[in-house]
């Protein structure tokens, strides 16, 4: 019987009983030792656990710069030894990308990553279309995150019967003109330059922080509306544990699928993801603005990830222009939450909405990702007092994603069940 046990405890699972990390080595190809041990969040003389040593792992696998990242653990009586070994490569990678239809427009991206032998990745956007040009770069580099931006937009500015009004933008892949024209009040013509730069800070594995300071001028015909500067300048918090990973662009060169076999295979148990962000705006005569803008927004997500990788998904949000002209007002479209295209949105003081999705994955192998993702997102903006106007989204989108390709691409429908309109459209990226 004694000896049971001894077997038994020996047998235990490598942290049942939180062991101390004695120490941690590694292996690399391009980028130093100290630079790989800087991004492993898992050090010396903390607590062992699986759930926190997974994580750590975790946050290894998303530079998406490895080919392959093996972790090897030793027990020893005063702890465990992790050693780490490292196949880290660097990629530049080239697309071009083109959307045809009344909304024509093209562009050119350039993503990199570990050009610099620190694990960082970076990319560059110049693209345009027949409402304007925008440029877009951004570098991540450890813990710091910089990004810089430029568009400029001509656009007409249409008013519909109900509240609805159009919702323009160079890349928009659904498009108003001509389709409710029975419904129309008026329109303007306008044109709008941003220049947007944001830095954010990753506190800690969960914890970040941002400041995106932005100059925004609108041009309206006859100075109608509110023509001239609402520059501003925003602040946010976030907190996000064990959420999916982003776009893999290394995967194009053939790096980044160090975790390729870990996403294939089922999981032991049900896994949960948590997102909440919190950022306040604010611009006048300090910021060069024309106008006093106010506003707070708060959202939330989470999504239960199934043991058979299917993911069940929950979003919250509410926002509130304390004062903003009609430029800065809440929007419906930036309510929701990028599943659904609309030709049309709802603008006002305040707002909230909710939405859930679920992604079934018709086919998983080691080609690719066949998925279908059914989704309903409702928003509710308000002009003051008790009124109030609904914007309500539902349909599916079916996508398939190659592991060379990270980019999704597939089919969209969404119906609007406010205004009973419906689109069907292609999509690439995007909330899948």
């Amino acid at each position: 019987m004694k000896k049971f046990l001894v077997y038994l405890l020996c047998c235990l699972p490598l942290g049942a009983y939180g062991e101390t990390v004695h120490s941690v080595t590694a292996e690399t190809t391009r980028m130093s030792e100290e630079t790989l041990l800087k991004r492993f969040k898992l050090k010396a003389g903390e607590e062992f656990t699986e759930k926190e040593y997974q994580k750590a792992q975790d946050d290894l696998h998303r530079l998406r710069v490895f080919k392959t990242l093996k972790f090897i653990e030793q027990k020893r009586k005063d702890g465990v030894d992790i050693h780490i070994k490292a196949d880290d490569r660097s990629y530049v990678f080239p697309m071009v990308f083109a959307m045809s239809g009344k909304k024509r427009s093209a562009g050119m991206s350039l993503a990199s990553g570990n050009i610099l032998k620190q694990g960082e990745s970076a990319f560059l956007f110049v693209g345009g279309g027949r409402d304007g040009f925008a440029t877009h770069a951004g570098l991540s580099l450890g813990d710091d995150f910089f990004y810089v931006g430029y568009a400029h937009i001509n656009f007409e500015q249409s008013f519909y019967s109900g509240g609805w009004m159009s919702n323009p933008g160079i890349f928009s892949s659904a498009d108003d003109r001509g389709k409710h024209d029975d419904f129309k009040i008026g329109e303007v013509h306008g044109r709008q330059d941003d220049v947007t730069f944001t830095y954010r800070r990753r506190l800690s594995r969960v914890w970040s922080a941002s400041i995106t300071p932005q100059y925004e001028y609108y041009r309206y015909k006859d100075d109608v509306l509110d023509s001239g500067n609402h520059s501003h300048i925003s602040v946010g918090l976030q907190y996000a544990d064990d959420l999916r990973p982003g776009l893999n662009m290394g995967a194009l060169s053939g790096v980044g699928w160090s975790d390729k076999a870990h996403a294939l295979a089922d999981l032991p148990r049900v896994r949960t993801g948590k997102l909440a962000t919190v950022s306040y705006t604010a611009g006048g005569e300090w910021t060069g603005s024309d106008y006093e803008i106010q506003k707070l927004a708060l959202s939330g997500g989470y999504m239960w990830e199934l043991k058979t990788r299917h993911i069940l998904a929950v979003f919250a949000k509410a926002q509130r222009a304390m004062r903003a002209p009609f430029s800065n007002q809440i929007r419906s479209g930036d309510l929701l939450f990028g599943m659904g295209i609309y030709d049309r949105e709802q603008r006002g003081k305040g707002g909230v909405s909710a939405g859930i999705s679920f992604t079934y994955f018709i086919l998983r192998n080691k080609t690719g990702l066949l998925s279908l993702m059914p989704f309903y997102e409702q928003a509710y903006i308000t002009s003051g007092g008790n009124s109030y106007q609904p914007h309500t989204g539902v349909g599916a989108t079916l996508s398939y994603r190659l592991w060379r390709f990270p980019l999704p691409l597939g089919l969209n429908f969404t119906k609007n069940v406010n205004d009973g309109t419906h689109h069907i459209g292609f999509k690439i990226g995007g909330h899948f």
